[in-house]
């Protein structure tokens, strides 16, 4: 059963859900401030101590710590309650991906992971509370719908049956739906509503197909950790992710229902259109 699950019921029936998803968010955004205050803490910590030394240094070194501790906890706070307001009110806005994803990516994330290894929760916990945030703040109220063709599915090569003969790598089509792998039924289904479905290798190549088909959002399976990097790697393009169930470990077999990844699209693109981009 995949991390990322759909409720069908309901007021807010079309929102993408997440297993857990007030908890899970929680877990990011209380590590990130943990860490925030943590760091902030022990760089004050250290221009006290820098008072104690020379004339000569004291002023300067006190002056750029405090200034570096002042710069920190200020975009610590602005980050993490830009998102606290984003995920409470709802809105859209392309502010997550422009500005504060890549910062809470390459600084804010790192220090939640081990602040998390520190009180015992793990990588994967902390990231796949990432991941339920950034999908909250994508699939948020107020987001244009898009048409087909400005989507891409990107899927991983260990979601094939490891034992298929016919393999698929980026060419999907060559799939036979025999049904032993989720594969099969997501190409029907990504088929069906006209959507851009590729399996990729690995990083370099999945990167290489965003630059080529320039898609306005993506919807990606994998897990945590390779969805972590990919958000990192495509710049400001929304990415949904969908975490990949591993029953028989890394890589391998992996799994995911098809469900969600039909849902997310359907929640991106305009209402009435069919693949051939004629509304109905």
């Amino acid at each position: 059963m995949t991390r990322v699950i759909t409720d069908g019921a309901g007021e807010d029936a079309g929102d993408i859900k997440v297993l857990s998803e007030g908890r899970r968010k929680r877990i990011f955004v209380q590590l990130a401030a943990a860490s925030a205050v943590i760091i902030g803490g022990l760089l004050l910590i250290l221009a006290f101590l820098m008072v104690r030394q020379a004339e000569v240094i004291r002023g300067a070194l006190v002056f750029v710590l405090q200034a570096g501790t002042a710069t920190f906890l200020a975009v610590a706070v602005v980050t993490l309650g830009a998102i606290v307001v984003l995920i409470l009110t709802g809105i859209h806005s392309g502010y997550w991906e422009r500005v504060v994803r890549p910062l809470v990516v390459r600084l804010m994330l790192p220090l939640a992971v081990g602040v998390g290894r520190l009180i015992g929760i793990s990588r994967d916990e902390v990231q796949g509370s990432f991941l339920s945030v950034n999908n909250a703040l994508i699939s948020g109220r107020g987001r244009a719908r898009l048409r087909p063709s400005e989507v891409l599915v990107l899927l991983p090569r260990c979601l094939q049956w490891a034992d298929c003969p016919h393999k698929v790598s980026q060419e999907v089509h060559r799939c036979r739906r025999c049904g032993r792998c989720a594969l099969g039924e997501i190409v029907e289904e990504t088929e069906a509503l006209g959507v851009a479905t590729f399996v990729s290798t690995g990083g370099t190549q999945a990167r290489r197909l965003v630059k080529q088909l320039r898609p306005k959002v993506i919807v990606a399976v994998a897990c945590e950790r390779e969805l972590t990097e990919g958000i990192r790697d495509v710049g400001n393009i929304p990415v949904i992710a969908v975490i990949a169930d591993r029953p028989e470990g890394p890589c391998f077999n992996t799994d995911v229902d098809p469900g969600c990844i039909t849902l997310a699209i359907r929640e991106l693109i305009e209402e009435g259109v069919q693949s051939n981009g004629v509304h109905v």
